[in-house]
């Protein structure tokens, strides 16, 4: 039997984290690699990489300080009106980035598997098992992946052995040909899909203390874990395509695994039966951005310590987060979105917890 007291091991934390980054790199990076840096987007993916490790080095130091977790640490350590405005940042961003990840997910199933369907129904479905999800706790979600994480793994490795065979290495020359600049450029999309690391300042509650040194070389393993498959997943899709076509693909993993077929008849769909790796990085995405992005608005609503209603947060979440994910699917609010990340959240982002912890060390002095 299971028990369920709230606490992850260092093991369920490596492959949560390795889900929340492999997911949507692998969906929608490498379009915009290959526009930007073309046959060395594979160096923008090595330095994406490295600066997603000093920001994890960064963050580490901060919890160093803090120690605790950010939510525990501003709750007594901040003047309450700060502590306010910053949940409120959080939970605008965590809901953004849900309602993103809802849409994303939606869409593949919508574009890959079922494209008749309305994408509000599919939305809806998907927010509801979502919903239910979350409601059971970050453990039982932990447990669900660490099942999964090797097959899937297992999976991916045999379809990127499968499309191997049909790689065309003229397609991967000639390297060094972009500039510095583009390379630099190419790699803040590379950051934006590892910012989920940002989350490792929430982690110290549900890990135990005399761990928590663990927590940072897991979550760093992750991102090399991840790193590396996205540069292989890429120089594959690189070397099946060119370039000049993977720029111009939607999602180019779809389209790889709908070109790839095996002999005889055991798989007619082999596409369909791929796709499921996306399903759970994607779906996985979703929930971690909506638990905490429900878990924020509970403290922004705490009163005498105590959360009230705890399932009714849930729920206007999941309302806020299916009306972000109709806005990108009903407008063109893709760009605003960008444009929001790479001006206001990542600089944000990148401030505020070492803000957070000067403050409260400010404040704890008089």
């Amino acid at each position: 039997m299971f028990s369920n007291n709230n606490r992850l091991s260092t093991r369920q934390v490596f492959r949560l984290f390795v889900f929340d980054f492999v997911g949507e790199s692998t969906l929608v990076l490498p379009a915009q690699l290959a526009s930007s840096a073309g046959n060395d987007g594979v160096f923008a993916i090595l330095l994406g990489g490295v600066l997603a490790g000093i920001y994890l080095w960064y963050l580490s130091r901060v919890l160093q300080g803090m120690n605790t977790d950010l939510l525990a640490y501003m709750e007594q350590s901040l003047p309450v009106w700060l502590g306010k405005v910053i949940l409120v940042f959080l939970t605008v961003h965590f809901i953004l980035m849900a309602g993103y990840g809802a849409w994303l997910f939606s869409d593949v199933m919508k574009q890959g598997l079922i494209g008749g369907e309305s994408h509000t129904l599919i939305l809806i479905l998907v927010l509801l098992v979502a919903g239910y999800a979350v409601s059971g706790g970050i453990e039982s979600r932990a447990r669900v992946y660490e099942v999964l994480f090797p097959a899937l793994f297992v999976l991916l490795l045999v379809m990127l052995v499968i499309a191997f065979k049909d790689v065309d290495m003229n397609y991967l020359q000639p390297f060094f040909t972009t500039s510095v600049l583009q390379v630099a450029k190419g790699s803040m999309p590379v950051m934006f899909c590892l910012s989920p690391v940002f989350l490792v300042l929430f982690f110290p509650s549900y890990v135990q203390k005399d761990k928590w040194g663990k927590l940072v070389k897991v979550t760093a393993a992750a991102i090399v874990f991840a790193v590396a498959v996205i540069a292989v997943f890429y120089a594959v899709l690189l070397g099946s395509f060119g370039a000049g076509a993977l720029s111009a693909m939607r999602y180019p993993a779809v389209t790889l695994m709908s070109s790839i077929h095996l002999q005889g008849s055991f798989l007619k769909r082999l596409d369909a039966f791929m796709i499921g790796i996306w399903f759970f990085t994607l779906f996985a995405l979703l929930n971690v951005f909506l638990f905490y992005g429900q878990d924020v608005i509970r403290h922004l609503f705490k009163k005498g310590g105590k959360v009230k209603r705890p399932r009714l947060f849930l729920s206007a979440s999941l309302v806020l987060v299916f009306l972000v994910a109709e806005l990108f699917a009903r407008t063109d609010f893709t760009g605003m979105f960008l444009n929001y990340i790479s001006c206001f959240a990542g600089p944000l982002l990148v401030a505020l917890p070492a803000a957070v912890l000067i403050f409260g060390k400010a404040g704890k002095k008089g």
